[in-house]
């Protein structure tokens, strides 16, 4: 499986237009999501809320509903904890069918996960425009050259079948 981990702000919105889905942002994560047959994960901050409360904010449904109305499949959220960069990890960790993955953020820069990271600019600078088609071919690449879950680091030997 092919995996999206997507930040919000700062990647399907704008400076100019915070907090709202840019319609060619949108059909450009499309593209990645077409041309790889991937997924989404959402590991934006739009999630915490489910985590404090038990159901989705308004936000958090109306990315996902969007994404879903052009055929974009959600399939989950990371979890809450102390950074996005463990947050994507124990993700990695509980999901073994995951064979290549790739981070859409504006805002980290998670170490340990750089050869995944597609780094947007950051949401505040004036005339960001989100997800651009660099950032789509970067993003295209990472999962198509990716062949399986390097999971070494976590200590971990897992032996794929092909």
């Amino acid at each position: 499986m092919k995996v999206i981990f997507l930040d919000f702000n700062g990647v399907l919105d704008t400076n100019e237009e915070m907090d709202v889905i840019n319609i060619d942002n949108l059909y450009r994560l499309k593209r990645i999501v077409d041309e790889t047959g991937s997924v989404v994960v959402i590991s934006s901050s739009l999630k915490d809320y489910y985590y404090y409360t038990g159901k989705y904010s308004k936000m958090l449904e109306y990315l996902i509903s969007t994404l879903e109305s052009v055929g974009i499949n959600v399939i989950g959220l990371t979890p809450k904890l102390l950074t996005r960069e463990e947050e994507i990890n124990s993700y990695l960790m509980s999901h073994l069918d995951i064979d290549s993955y790739v981070i859409l953020d504006d805002d980290y820069e998670m170490e340990s996960l750089s050869d995944h990271l597609v780094k947007l600019d950051n949401q505040i600078i004036p005339g960001q425009v989100g997800l651009e088609d660099k950032h789509v071919d970067k993003a295209i690449s990472i999962l198509n050259k990716t062949k399986s879950l390097n999971l070494k680091k976590f200590g971990i030997i897992y032996i794929k079948n092909i």
